[in-house]
């Protein structure tokens, strides 16, 4: 019989600066947890995207007592604005909390996974929203018309855990569809 796997003892500020404490929710909650980077190309917006998609599957009842929560590792560029500004595009209901310290770093070692790590000249190009939308161009940042957001990677897991009623709980390593998020959930969410 497969185990539990128990929520790590993570208590970090939200993007609107009150402390969240993934250890102390709800019972009836179902907590979708995520460590990654606003930056990032690819991953992070796709899982992202995918558990919204989920989320807008289930029943309203279930809608309702369900909590994404996506730590950041990136403090630098992913500051509560511009964090707050990037989940948002997904659904406003996702909370960002503020990680790449310590805290973060022991709540990994105690799910199983690596530790996040800055990675220099990253092999896919860093865009980020703003960029795209607003700034075409190296020139305009170079003279003072944007601002750079650093030539760099953030080498982070990708694994999405979910906790649900009575400490039961999955572990999410890839290619998880949110058709197969939803049905989960929708067990997760089950009192039996």
């Amino acid at each position: 019989m497969q185990q539990a796997q128990p929520r790590p003892d993570l208590t970090l500020p939200t993007t609107s600066g009150k402390l969240f404490d993934l250890g102390d929710r709800p019972e009836d909650e179902i907590t979708l947890l995520f460590f990654g980077y606003t930056h990032c190309p690819d991953l992070c917006p796709t899982t992202m995207a995918d558990l919204a998609l989920a989320r807008d599957m289930l029943a309203p009842e279930i809608r309702d007592r369900v909590q994404v929560v996506f730590v950041t590792e990136d403090p630098a560029r992913d500051t509560p604005e511009a964090l707050r500004e990037w989940l948002d595009r997904f659904d406003p209901e996702f909370t960002g909390l503020i990680g790449g310290n310590e805290a973060t770093a022991a709540a990994l070692r105690d799910l199983y996974l690596p530790e996040s790590a800055q990675v220099a000249d990253p092999s896919t190009a860093i865009v980020h929203p703003h960029e795209a939308d607003e700034h075409a161009g190296e020139a305009h940042r170079q003279d003072g018309g944007g601002h750079s957001h650093g030539n760099y990677g953030v080498d982070h897991a990708g694994a999405v855990y979910a906790w649900g009623f009575g400490g039961r709980s999955i572990v999410y390593t890839g290619g998880t569809t949110p058709d197969q998020y939803a049905e989960d959930l929708t067990r997760l969410a089950a009192a039996d």
